[in-house]
């Protein structure tokens, strides 16, 4: 294929997901920080579906099981670290990220791909499919689109609560979007 050694070729790969999950747990940790952060200015919110988590940990204790047998084999470091890392991102950042509870806050909305500041959102729209579901389209196109999903115990609360920001202010749309328009 490559002309590489099978070792050599396992040894680029595992280095690759090593660095891979490095970014992920870096950029995770700073997303859980940033949680606790705004945590004290719930306004609205409610626990995070987290179905596939004790799947994603005994995946961790697999990932840590082999670190430790390549690590008693005396493999590479990078094939031990590589797993050590894995490891680490599904024992300790997954069920980190499940206590992040998405909903409304003092400054913005936490949905599923992180936090966006009111200011930061250009127009919004419920959809109510079998489930309920806010997207919310941020200003300048520079991120993609944010989704959050709603309970449907919580649906009146979070319009009650968006009519309200967009009145005050706080939450300025481009178009009012299924009865959400400034004034109302």
């Amino acid at each position: 294929m490559l002309g590489l050694p099978n070792e050599t070729l396992l040894t680029l790969v595992l280095l690759a997901f090593g660095s891979y999950f490095s970014v992920l747990l870096l950029r995770d940790l700073a997303r859980y920080l940033r949680f606790r952060r705004v945590q004290p200015t719930a306004l609205i919110n409610w626990p995070a579906r987290s179905m596939h988590v004790p799947l994603l940990v005994a995946l961790g204790l697999l990932a840590a099981g082999v670190a430790v047998l390549n690590g008693g084999l005396h493999r590479p470091m990078a094939h031990v670290a590589s797993q050590a890392v894995m490891a680490l991102y599904f024992l300790l950042m997954v069920p980190l990220l499940a206590r992040i509870r998405p909903g409304f806050y003092r400054d913005g909305v936490w949905a599923e791909d992180g936090f966006l500041p009111y200011a930061s959102i250009g127009r919004l729209a419920f959809f109510e499919t079998p489930e309920i579901v806010l997207v919310l389209l941020p200003r300048g196109g520079l991120r993609g689109v944010s989704r959050l999903l709603v309970p449907p115990q919580e649906y009146g609360a979070v319009r009650k609560l968006l009519e309200e920001q967009i009145r005050a202010r706080v939450l300025t749309v481009e178009d009012g979007i299924l009865g959400l328009a400034e004034g109302s």
